[in-house]
C-alpha cells in the first residue's frame, strides 16, 4: 500500500513539474509577390452586366483563391469595384479605372492585399493603359472587354 502511495506521489509530481524550454516566436516570411492567372473582365453586349473575375498564389504559403465581381446594372463599362474580399477572405481586392487626363483616357488598376501572419499585411497593384479594355461595337451596342496578358506577377508588394 505504501509503494503504491510513494508510486503515486511520484507520478503527480512528475505531471505537474516545469521544465524551461524558450519561447520561440514563429517567423512568418513576408510575401515577395502574388501571381495572377486567367484575369478576365468584360461587360455584357445588348445587356446590363459585368464581369471581372481571377485566380491568385502567394508563392510560399498555401494561398490560392479565386477573386471574382459580377452585377446586373453595368451596361458597357467596367465598374469600380470596392475592397473585398476573394474566396479566401485574407486576399481582398479592388478595382478602377484612373481618372482621365486631358488627351487621354485614365489606366485600369487592380489592388490585392493579403493578410498573413495574424494581423500583418501586404498590398500590391498591377496598371494596365486603357487600350487594354477597348469598347467593342456590336452595331447597336458597346461591349467592354479584357485583351491584355491574362496571367501577371506583381512584385514590390509592401
Amino acid at each position: 500500500m505504501k509503494a503504491i502511495a510513494a508510486l503515486s506521489s511520484l507520478l503527480l509530481l512528475g505531471a505537474t513539474s516545469v521544465s524551461a524550454v524558450p519561447v520561440v516566436e514563429r517567423q512568418t516570411q513576408v510575401p515577395t509577390e502574388m501571381d495572377i492567372t486567367a484575369f478576365s473582365a468584360n461587360t455584357l453586349p445588348h445587356g446590363t452586366a459585368a464581369f471581372i473575375s481571377f485566380n491568385i498564389a502567394i508563392p510560399n504559403t498555401s494561398t490560392s483563391t479565386t477573386c471574382s465581381y459580377s452585377d446586373q446594372s453595368s451596361v458597357s463599362v467596367l465598374p469600380s469595384v470596392s475592397l473585398r474580399p476573394c474566396d479566401d477572405p485574407l486576399v481582398e481586392w479592388e478595382f478602377r479605372q484612373d481618372p482621365s487626363l486631358p488627351g487621354s483616357e485614365g489606366q485600369y488598376r487592380v489592388v490585392i492585399t493579403y493578410a498573413y501572419d495574424g494581423v500583418k499585411k501586404v498590398a500590391g497593384f498591377h496598371e494596365w493603359p486603357a487600350t487594354d479594355f477597348p469598347q467593342e461595337d456590336f452595331g447597336s451596342t458597346v461591349a467592354t472587354f479584357y485583351r491584355g496578358e491574362p496571367d501577371f506577377v506583381i512584385t514590390d508588394l509592401s
